[in-house]
């Protein structure tokens, strides 16, 4: 497979913009590696200096040339995974909809009609639930206080 990487001086300033301000890391390699790439380094000496495989350096050249930059971009998951699955997340702003329930019953209600436990803590159905727009309030213990009134020393 030919691994050859020539760039007009837009594309190099794209790539160089791509590399220094692009907020994820991954993104910003690749376009640093296209650039080793494209100053005449070796496929092994590029994928050694960024920490990855000459089959992905082999990978990001054959995405410039089919999709220029849009091929670069490609890929992206955005970390991880959600812990609360869309279907459960969809039942708990259903049931927090219908009537005021606290973040237990609403967890209790999620596993009723899935049948299965939560995979996540409380506190993440709360911040699942604030990003859906949702406010949760938590409730307080207030101290009664002495009937007796207390002098202070």
């Amino acid at each position: 497979m030919k691994c050859t990487v020539e760039l007009t001086d837009v594309e190099r300033h794209t790539l160089q913009q791509l590399s220094l301000n692009h907020r994820h890391r991954d993104f910003r390699i690749r376009a640093t590696g296209l650039l080793l790439r494209a100053r005449g380094l070796k496929v092994q000496d590029v994928a050694r200096e960024l920490e990855v495989s000459c089959q992905t350096v082999y990978n990001w050249a054959h995405a410039w040339r089919e999709f220029g930059v849009g091929g670069l971009l490609v890929g992206h998951k955005g970390g991880r995974p959600l812990a609360l699955p869309e279907a459960m997340l969809a039942t708990a702003i259903k049931a927090a909809s219908a009537e005021s329930m606290t973040l237990r019953q609403i967890a209790q209600r999620i596993e009723s009609v899935h049948g299965e436990p939560m995979p996540c803590r409380v506190e993440t159905l709360a911040v699942a639930l604030k990003r859906a727009g949702f406010s949760c309030k938590r409730a307080r213990y207030s101290l009664k206080k002495s009937a007796t009134s207390r002098t202070s020393p």
